[in-house]
């Protein structure tokens, strides 16, 4: 970059060469000497540096530091050559130096440049005054020193400003980067969870055929303690099955292979027949499942299978973690254009430091107190009321333990 500004400031160099040529004859107050001379050290200088940078120095940071040196001793020539002239002002080449020392050195450059440029003119304003009589007003030379100062402070201002844009466009790339990172790893995460889902079943089935024949006493009868035994491996094979069944609907979900078969249905009826579906569940823990619907059936577009599944999730998370002897509440009422369906229980609730995490795949809340689960049902959840263009969030019980709530849009 600093390359590329040092050729942008030596192009300049050559484009004042070619002022003091082509228009300094105009100012018939200063001697054509003067300006050819000025005009050829300009260009000469110009062919220098040029030279200079295609030589690559091994120090060019120290070449930059020279150069700006030489420039504010060019541009004092020049104030000073143009001195005779009774128009004399010195603002914009002044302003044009300390925005190259801005982009050269920030801002201490900016400031070393307003400074000596304002010494200069104050010196070749009183050299004006006896050499060519012209008065060297106090008040002018305070607006011109106020205005390289200015000058100097806004360059400062913008130098910080483009360092912030730089600094903010280089986190966006990092950010950028490390989010394409992170989509690829969690590609490769679902496809190998995809996988080893579908490699699991088919053992799983074979495993589970063998504990049936065994529970179904086809090789021979069984003992008390055998029969036991058989019917634990029956039941952590199903919790296998079922584990590995999750871990294919959410790699589907975030592969985007979830296609919806959508119809318009009764809502009140889909809640009804999860419910129904989960009470021997809920039953098994001394639990009950209270329901509060509208009678006015509200109908909504969405797959019934899918949105049976996301219900069941909500209704098995509360069966899972609610005491015995307690109340589950599954309510579905009609709220403005929406559908709200709230499952509620009287767990352990959602310590707070973990709510925004309980949506996350196979996070476990500091209260699950060993509570068998993958930590894949709410996930699930939520992705196929995404999926429906609804929402699943948590609420805190005022009665202590866990709501969700499902927002779904009513038919049209």
């Amino acid at each position: 970059m600093a390359e590329r500004l040092e050729r942008t400031f030596n192009w300049a160099r050559v484009g004042g060469a070619g002022l003091i040529f082509f228009l300094g004859p105009y100012f018939p107050n200063i001697g054509i000497a003067y300006l050819i001379a000025l005009g050829a050290f300009v260009l000469g200088y110009a062919m220098v540096v040029y030279w200079m940078m295609q030589s690559r120095p091994e120090s060019f940071e120290r070449l930059t530091r020279v150069m700006f040196v030489l420039d504010i001793g060019i541009v004092s020539s020049a104030m000073l050559v143009f001195s005779s002239d009774p128009s004399w002002t010195t603002w914009i080449i002044g302003s044009l130096i300390i925005i190259a020392g801005g982009f050269r050195f920030g801002t201490a450059g900016a400031f070393a440049a307003a400074g000596a440029i304002s010494l200069a003119y104050v010196a070749i304003a009183a050299y004006r005054s006896e050499t060519f009589g012209f008065v060297a007003e106090p008040w002018r030379l305070a607006f011109h020193v106020s205005i390289f100062i200015l000058a100097a402070y806004l360059m400062s201002g913008l130098l910080r400003e483009l360092e912030h844009l730089r600094a903010q466009r280089e986190k966006f790339v990092r950010q950028a980067v490390e989010a394409a990172a992170l989509r690829q790893a969690d590609r490769i995460k679902s496809e190998f969870l995809a996988a080893m889902s579908h490699d699991f079943r088919s053992p799983l089935t074979v495993v589970r055929g063998a504990v049936e024949l065994l529970l179904g006493e086809r090789p021979g009868r069984l003992t008390a303690a055998q029969r036991e035994l058989a019917e634990s491996a029956e039941r952590n094979i199903r919790r296998l099955e079922d584990f590995t069944a999750q871990l294919l609907e959410m790699a589907r979900l975030e592969e985007g292979q979830i296609a919806l078969d959508k119809e318009e249905i009764d809502a009140i009826a889909l809640v009804r027949d999860v419910v129904a579906d989960h009470a021997v569940l809920a039953k098994q823990k001394r639990q009950w499942i209270s329901l509060d619907v509208d009678p006015d059936p509200p109908r909504v577009v969405a797959d019934r299978s899918k949105m049976q599944q996301a219900l069941a999730n909500l209704i098995v998370n509360a069966i899972r973690y609610a005491p015995q002897g307690t109340p589950i509440l599954v309510a579905a009422h009609r709220r403005g254009d929406a559908l709200r369906i709230e499952v509620r229980d009287h767990g352990p609730g959602i310590a707070t430091e973990d709510r925004q995490r309980i949506f996350d795949k196979f996070f476990r809340g500091q209260n699950a107190d060993g509570t068998p689960g993958s930590g894949l049902g709410l996930a699930i959840a939520r992705s196929l009321v995404t999926l429906h263009g609804g929402t699943l969030e948590y609420e805190e019980n005022p009665g202590g333990g866990s709501a969700f709530v499902t927002l779904l849009p009513l038919a049209s």
